[in-house]
């Protein structure tokens, strides 16, 4: 009975084991499963935020290849030059010529800055002109104003990039603008009159200079949006046959024989003065020459 017993209690404790053996077994295994499950998602998450970043520099890098390609376009199409044109022509007609090229002038939008004209010989004018036209109009203007010639005597042109010049102005600015904003609130927490008037001097130094910059880049701008050209017309009329009251021909010829007489007049005249005036001397001399000539010539007749 207690061999039985005791059988009973072994085949008990046996299966007691074997099911605490198994149960051990699968928690384990369920640790096990569990902890690789949170490793491939750690792992998945560190691959998912790598891909992330990695996108994310790619566009950025992308984004920024792109700005700064943009950068550089901008830059390249928004270079300020500042163009100018001198043009000389011979022109027939001064009046038809300046009132084709005023023509011109008004059509492309532009304004005449500056003209003179002055008469020459034979009432022959030279003219000049200085226009400011469009920017984008400049050579065309300076093409169809050749036209109003017969012959081109000179032709330029000329550009000034002045970008970096009106980038620095800028920069400069923006500067004295922060430095105007800065005195105008210490001028409000001014404490005493003397802190005032000091503040309010500097205040009005940068206003003048702010003033000053702005005049700079505003003649910048105007002088890069119209270009100047200076036009300078030269009349050559038509040769003509002068008639025979401009030619003065009876005149003129009396002049000739009054001024011939004149000077054969002088002439005698200074001649006479020269040789009364030295009479005193000249006719010893010629004394003195005529008895030594006579000497010779009775000296030679008594040699022989």
């Amino acid at each position: 009975m207690r061999k039985g017993i005791q059988m009973v209690l072994i085949i008990m404790m046996v299966l007691l084991a074997a099911a605490c053996s198994n149960n051990g077994e699968s928690g384990s295994d369920e640790a096990s499963q569990s902890s690789s499950d949170a490793a491939g998602d750690s792992a998945a998450t560190e691959e998912a935020g790598g891909e992330a970043a990695g996108s994310s520099s790619a566009d950025n890098t992308g984004s920024g290849g792109e700005q700064e390609g943009a950068a550089t376009d901008t830059k390249t199409s928004d270079r300020m030059v500042i163009y100018n044109g001198t043009l000389s022509l011979e022109v027939e007609n001064y009046d038809e010529s300046r009132s084709a090229i005023e023509t011109q002038v008004e059509n492309m939008g532009g304004y005449i800055v500056e003209s003179s004209v002055e008469s020459g010989e034979g009432n022959e004018r030279t003219g000049s002109l200085s226009v400011r036209i469009p920017q984008e109009q400049f050579s065309s203007f300076m093409t169809a104003a050749e036209e109003a010639g017969t012959t081109v005597l000179n032709r330029s042109t000329k550009g000034e990039d002045v970008t970096e010049q009106y980038v620095d102005l800028e920069s400069r600015l923006r500067s004295k603008e922060t430095q105007e904003e800065r005195l105008t609130a210490f001028m409000e927490e001014a404490g005493n009159t003397d802190a005032l008037l000091q503040i309010s001097e500097d205040l009005s130094a940068v206003q003048e200079e702010i003033e000053q910059l702005k005049g700079e880049m505003n003649y910048l701008e105007n002088h890069a949006n119209y270009a100047t050209v200076d036009i300078t017309l030269h009349e050559r009329g038509a040769a003509s046959l002068q008639s025979g009251g401009d030619l003065n021909t009876w005149e003129k010829s009396q002049q000739l024989f009054t001024k011939t007489l004149n000077g054969i007049v002088s002439a005698a005249s200074g001649i006479a003065v020269f040789l009364i005036g030295l009479s005193s001397v000249l006719v010893p001399l010629l004394l003195l020459a005529a008895g030594i000539a006579f000497y010779y010539r009775k000296r030679r007749k008594h040699e022989e």
